[in-house]
């Protein structure tokens, strides 16, 4: 075989080079991008606002509870019993004075029909104990007579607070009630002998609460009716 001059040699050396140059940049090389041991996912975008939140599905956060509007109090024109409230919330944060006249209002039922069943241990649950003595007397005295007098409560509304005051951590609130209230007086034997029983008659009354707000106990006394 004839033997290739060595210039020859040296060009096809030179042709081979290119060649394999030219193969490398089409086809790339290895790098530290294809080894899945320097792979790195993109950095997904911090959230500003939930970065430091951690959130568990299914439990949601509480929402902060909506304070009661206290309707009553808005409607208050006495400014000196509306400044006494504003005292005793600062004392009493859970005081409401809408839900004050609600609690009233029951009061002035639970008592009434107490007084005339002649319950005296849901009297002496409501009542300061002069008052209470009081009525208990009333309820004896009753007991004893011949004619019985009987009052029966058509409808209350607790009116208005017409006095307020706070001496210290005890209040003392007064109550203006509006009422129908029918009364009948009876003989030994059941028959009327006062009275109409068809005919109710307005009242008005007037009574004091206290409590010191102070307390855990959440109940008011009444101290006058």
């Amino acid at each position: 075989m004839e033997q290739l001059p060595y210039a020859d040699i040296l060009i096809l050396a030179l042709i081979a080079g290119f060649i394999l140059l030219r193969l490398r940049s089409v086809l790339g090389q290895k790098s530290e991008g294809d080894n899945p041991q320097f792979f790195k996912r993109d950095p997904v975008e911090k959230d500003p606002v939930n970065e430091s939140v951690v959130q568990i599905i299914g439990k949601p956060a509480k929402a902060k509870p909506v304070d009661e509007t206290d309707i009553y109090l808005g409607t208050l024109d006495n400014q000196a019993v509306a400044g006494v409230i504003a005292d005793i919330k600062k004392i009493d944060a859970s005081f409401n004075a809408t839900s004050f006249m609600q609690g009233a209002k029951m009061a002035y039922e639970m008592v009434f029909d107490a007084f005339a069943k002649g319950d005296k241990k849901t009297l002496e649950m409501l009542l300061d104990k002069p008052l209470y003595d009081t009525f208990s007397q009333e309820i004896d005295l009753r007991e004893k007579a011949v004619n019985k007098t009987e009052t029966t409560l058509v409808s209350v509304r607790a009116k208005d607070i017409v006095q307020a005051t706070l001496s210290g951590t005890k209040a003392r609130l007064a109550v203006s009630f509006d009422s129908e209230q029918v009364s009948l007086v009876k003989d030994a034997e059941g028959r009327i002998i006062e009275g109409d029983a068809s005919q109710a008659h307005p009242m008005d009354d007037e009574w004091l609460f206290e409590r010191d707000i102070s307390s855990r106990n959440p109940n008011w006394k009444i101290l006058e009716t």
